[in-house]
């Protein structure tokens, strides 16, 4: 079997986790994905079969795989990995005395200030649905191309992992203002010029405030959602649930 294969619907699967288009509860059909991927079900399943293996996917007998619905405590877990791992990668990235080129991370920031730039807005209102899924784009590609940089790929991978069962919950942080964006761009780049600089202890602490931000505010969105849950219930189902009314309040 073509691992190329294989390797493509599995990137395109992330893809759909990432973005929210597969959310916890989801069912994940082989023949929708087979026709979404353009090849066989058999790589599909193949795709299928890693990500179980990596946690993301559950497999209900008779019924096919199905996104897993992460506890809270499978949540905060996500988050206090990216935590140790995340800010432990970055202290090691400002301490090469030769580092890699960090040129994909500039342009990623360059990217949020152009997004800033083109904000007539601004202040406390919050920014809109696509200016959130833009955002998570180039949040993700930065801190993947400074994971990248540091050169550790398990530590990619158990990030990457992490990420996608956080983004299945549907728990991203908000309401999120014009100010707020204007926040996170400056994160990124003074994490980025403190790394630049080699100040490796800086760098750490603040890749570790970052992080801790997102995981504050997600956990306060899951109990949010939790609060509003019917038996049984997740917070993605009910973020699903409420949808459009849930999205306009929330910015998500």
């Amino acid at each position: 079997m073509s691992k190329g294969l294989r390797n493509v619907v599995y990137d395109h699967l992330c893809e759909q986790l990432l973005t929210g288009v597969l959310r916890a509860g989801s069912r994940v059909c082989e023949l929708t994905v087979a026709k979404e991927t353009g090849v066989s079900r058999s790589p599909v399943r193949e795709a299928i079969g890693q990500l179980r293996s990596e946690g993301v996917l559950d497999q209900v007998p008779g019924y096919g795989a199905f996104v897993k619905s992460p506890t809270r405590e499978e949540l905060d877990e996500a988050f206090q990995v990216r935590e140790w791992l995340e800010c432990e990668a970055i202290y090691a990235l400002a301490s090469m005395k030769v580092r890699p080129s960090l040129d994909k991370a500039r342009a990623g920031c360059d990217k949020m200030l152009e997004m800033l730039k083109a904000d007539s807005k601004g202040g406390d209102e919050e920014i809109s649905s696509d200016e959130y899924d833009l955002l998570e784009r180039l949040d993700r590609d930065f801190h993947a191309a400074m994971l990248h940089a540091a050169g550790n790929r398990r530590v990619v991978k158990i990030i990457n992992d992490n990420r996608l069962l956080i983004h299945a919950t549907a728990c991203r942080p908000s309401p999120l203002t014009h100010d707020k964006l204007g926040e996170i761009f400056s994160d990124h780049d003074i994490i980025l010029r403190t790394v630049e600089r080699g100040d490796a202890d800086r760098a750490r602490d603040l890749m570790l405030d970052h992080v801790r931000w997102a995981h504050e505010e997600s956990m306060r969105v899951y109990d949010e959602l939790m609060a509003q849950a019917e038996e049984d219930e997740t917070p993605a189902d009910v973020a699903r649930r409420i949808g459009v009314r849930y999205r306009k309040r929330a910015s998500m």
